[in-house]
């Protein structure tokens, strides 16, 4: 069952990649032309500032992951709904601190995301109906209970649902003219559509949950865990989001608002590999944490070894075709003008793969409840990549902020969480990089490889592209399937794979 449970939560993942990328192929440009660039670049930028608001959550969601995944792994349903209960009312208290900074925000937009002043009042516009979208941080403890509970896969589905609402609305209102604040007004019923999704989902766990509102609830176990744990997830995801979230915050601040534009969308297929790459661990993480609880220690190493190795094969077949075709496919999306350099697409592809392995290994350790022991090393990776990145955008334009991610994961990540997961679960660090070393190796010889064949054969149209694509990643993956895999690793997939016929166990 958690094997089966990993696998449909990717699955989905992928599938709702696919059709939101199909949809973002066709929506994108279309919004450019109606919305122009300053304004498609001041909504990706206000987004991140509201990704700041979002912070004063205080860490509460990271600190319920590792609580439903350890009374998940238990049975415990009584347990889970109490989480349920203590989670929404935490979010409750917090709701009143985040609409007070998005006050604070809408104050002084225009200072930090300078627009010209035709567009100063659709931005405060913009800004006051993303306010609105904390009346939705209540409901988050559902999402997270899903997600611990390995059912991923219905949270995906939910996604994308909101996702294709979003889209549909945001291209009725930029063609009806309605500008910045028309797309947030479709983030904000994207958002009503996914929360109502997931109350439906939740509706078996929600008889008793309203009772537990109560007071009684800030007297429970659960309670106290929740707040002891919730300060140093609350530091984790303000380094997160300072080291990792702000790119489009310091071009729009620093350069312009419309430097956004090819800033952005020149990473978007890297960052899109990226989140795939990422779905892995999401998908997998509460099983492993599961194998934890249950003291499986060496199946637990086992299995996160793979893990990591099957990124970095997977990273790498994706990421190496993005590299050398993404010129051609901004050309035919949106413009050969907006597209950023090879360069860019280069150090974002760089960090999507370290950032993919990364994101595992500390899911590992956050999930167990571990989130402390991370922090020490996040905070001095933080200050390296943001002085970094301020000080490189100065010098080196839209590059600098990449660079700057580049250097506080080279300084820090890649030495630190290994040396956390040997202290945490007793994981060989030597075991971790030559997973990590083969397929990245391999890189090389493969990218010279794609990169002849693109010159050899340059594509004409999205056709071209995406066979050209697919069948280097196809190609490069049926190699190691063939050459990088043992007889015995190649027979454990196809037994895991086996899983998803109806009826197949393992």
């Amino acid at each position: 069952m958690r094997v089966r449970r990993s696998i449909w939560t990717f699955i989905a993942g992928e599938t709702s990649t696919i059709v939101i990328l199909i949809v973002g192929l066709f929506a994108t440009p279309l919004l450019l032309r109606w919305l122009g660039d300053e304004r498609m670049g001041a909504v990706e930028a206000m987004s991140q500032w509201f990704g700041y608001v979002s912070l004063l959550e205080f860490g509460i969601g990271g600190a319920l992951m590792p609580l439903f995944a350890r009374a998940l792994a238990r049975r415990d349903s009584e347990q889970v709904r109490t989480l349920i209960a203590a989670g929404a009312r935490a979010y409750l208290y917090v709701c009143g601190l985040m609409v007070a900074a998005g006050v604070l925000l809408l104050a002084m937009i225009t200072r930090v995301l300078p627009v010209v002043p035709a567009l100063r009042f659709d931005l405060r516009t913009a800004c006051a109906i993303g306010i609105l979208g904390v009346v939705f941080v209540p409901l988050m403890p559902l999402r997270i209970m899903f997600e611990a509970d390995q059912r991923g896969y219905l949270v995906h589905q939910a996604l994308l649902v909101q996702s294709l609402f979003i889209t549909g609305a945001a291209l009725l209102f930029a063609y009806m003219r309605f500008g910045i604040s028309g797309q947030f007004a479709a983030i904000f019923l994207g958002g009503l559509a996914f929360n109502a999704m997931m109350l439906y989902l939740a509706r078996d766990w929600l008889g008793s949950v309203g009772a537990r509102l109560s007071g009684a609830v800030t007297r429970s176990r659960e309670w106290r865990e929740l707040w002891n744990l919730n300060w140093a997830t609350f530091a984790f995801n303000l380094c997160g989001r300072v080291g990792l979230v702000t790119d489009n915050m310091i071009v729009g601040g620093l350069l312009s608002p419309a430097m956004v534009v090819p800033f952005f969308f020149s990473q978007q297929l890297a960052v899109l590999a990226q989140r795939q790459l990422q779905g892995i661990g999401n998908a997998s993480w509460a099983g492993l944490v599961e194998l934890h609880v249950e003291g499986r220690h060496e199946v637990f190493n086992q299995r996160l070894i793979e893990l990591t190795r099957l990124i970095a094969i997977l990273a790498v077949a994706a990421l190496v075709p993005i590299v050398v075709y993404d010129r051609q496919f901004i050309s035919l999306w949106i413009g050969g003008e907006r597209y950023g350099g090879d360069a860019l697409v280069a150090v974002a592809a760089l960090n999507a793969f370290l950032l993919a392995i990364f994101s595992l290994w500390t899911w590992c350790i956050n999930g167990t409840g571990r989130v402390r022991m991370i922090m020490p090393g996040m905070i001095a990776q933080t200050i390296i990549n943001f002085s970094l990145s301020l000080l490189l955008t100065f010098k080196a334009g839209m590059l600098g902020p990449v660079l700057g991610t580049t250097a506080g994961f080279l300084s820090v990540s890649i030495w630190y969480l290994p040396m956390l997961l040997r202290r945490c679960f007793g994981t060989s660090p030597g075991d971790l990089m030559r997973a990590v070393a083969w397929p990245a190796l391999s890189a090389a010889p493969f990218f010279a490889g794609v990169w002849a064949l693109a010159r050899s054969f340059p594509p004409s149209g999205w056709i071209d592209i995406g066979a050209e694509m697919a069948a280097v990643a196809v190609g490069y993956l049926a190699i190691w399937w063939i050459a990088g895999l043992t007889a015995r690793e190649r027979e454990l997939w196809v037994q895991r794979l086996h899983l998803l016929i109806p009826g197949g166990s393992f």
